[in-house]
């Protein structure tokens, strides 16, 4: 593992070790949702410590969990909460823990029990407007903005959805990027067992809410740093949307970027990158594994594609769903595979 400048200052930044993707995560098995439900699209998923998943299907306005082996548990229903509650763009659905599911529509938050029945509601501006992840560490709610820019916060709540304190983020480096660009929704922050801790779309690994001394960081050999923010482009209107999008795409393909972080389990973040480059030849994504454990080096890889979810060392990937000859469509298969943790982190 070789080391490379300091950023910020204070840090200590290396470089991981490439290993190939079969030697960290292992097939382990494969799982097809109930049927009797059909899910048009899994727009998010969400494992809990007993294996259930939690799906948040944007087609068809549910949210429904399934057990470890895909039967079919319970449907949520956000207008028990609001009757006039909708998806829209801002839905998301977690587990904040085994008997706490956190969901976030075009009203505000939710909060069901393991049973189904919604306990809590909160339908504050900010929870529509300007949330993009939450993850629950000990007894608090976190969210992370939307809006990234000067005097941007991570907001605390209690389990009753009560706002109890705020913590600053930094401003990032280019603005009018971070306006434009952010890690996929719902995966700007993750819960691990010291602390909450989030990234941006241009950072190169993930930092904790509350700093504790010196970090140690990694940045993977296939990042590659943006040096300029987006350029300064007109008012976008109906003329000019397309020739401003290929702008931007233009420019966001100069350099790496961090698609999310997941927690592989409480000590290990997976982060997710997009735009890598090796070889002359265009990369989906490459991914950092990394524990906050002393003395534990991190390893990078390749992966096939984006991940749907992890949970206790677990890694879950969503595939396409099945069309039958006679026209009929399944559900998607849940990919499972298991991490390998390097020799290297044996203490």
């Amino acid at each position: 593992m070789g080391s490379c400048r300091s950023d910020p200052a204070f840090d200590q930044v290396h470089t991981p070790t490439h290993v190939e993707f079969e030697k960290l995560f292992a097939l382990e098995d494969t799982i097809r949702l109930d049927t009797t439900v059909l899910i048009g699209s899994i727009t998010m998923l969400d494992v809990n410590s007993k294996g259930e998943f939690l799906v948040l299907d944007r087609q068809s306005e549910n949210v429904h969990v399934f057990s470890q082996s895909g039967g079919h548990l319970r449907t949520l229903s956000i207008t028990d909460c609001d009757p006039e509650a909708t998806f829209g763009f801002s839905a998301q659905s977690t587990f904040l823990s085994d008997s706490q599911i956190f969901i976030l529509t075009s009203k505000g938050a939710l909060v069901f029990d393991e049973s189904g029945r919604c306990t809590q509601s909160n339908m504050a501006p900010e929870f529509v407007t300007n949330t993009w992840a939450a993850c629950l560490h000990r007894d608090t709610i976190f969210a992370m903005p939307r809006s990234i820019q000067d005097g941007a916060m991570i907001r605390a709540y209690d389990v009753d959805l009560a706002l109890v304190d705020q913590f600053p983020l930094p401003a990032p480096r280019f603005p009018k990027r971070a306006a434009v660009t952010l890690p996929y929704q719902g995966r700007a922050m993750s819960c691990f067992d010291n602390d909450v801790w989030w990234v941006y779309r241009e950072s190169f690994d993930i930092t904790p809410r509350l700093r504790r001394g010196d970090l140690t960081r990694f940045k993977p050999d296939f990042y590659i740093e943006r040096t300029r923010d987006y350029p300064e482009t007109p008012v976008v209107d109906r003329s000019n949307f397309m020739e401003i999008t290929q702008l931007l795409g233009k420019a966001e393909a100069e350099s790496s970027s961090v698609l999310g972080v997941f927690a592989l389990d409480e000590t290990t973040r997976l982060v997710m990158y997009g735009g890598i480059r090796s070889d002359n030849e265009e990369r989906d994504t490459g991914a950092l594994v990394a524990s906050h454990k002393d003395g534990v080096a991190g390893v990078s890889t390749l992966f096939p594609e984006f991940p749907g979810a992890t949970r206790q060392g677990q890694l879950y990937f969503v595939e396409n769903p099945e069309e039958h000859t006679d026209g009929e469509f399944t559900n998607p298969l849940i990919i499972r595979y298991q991490f390998i943790p390097p020799k290297s982190w044996a203490r």
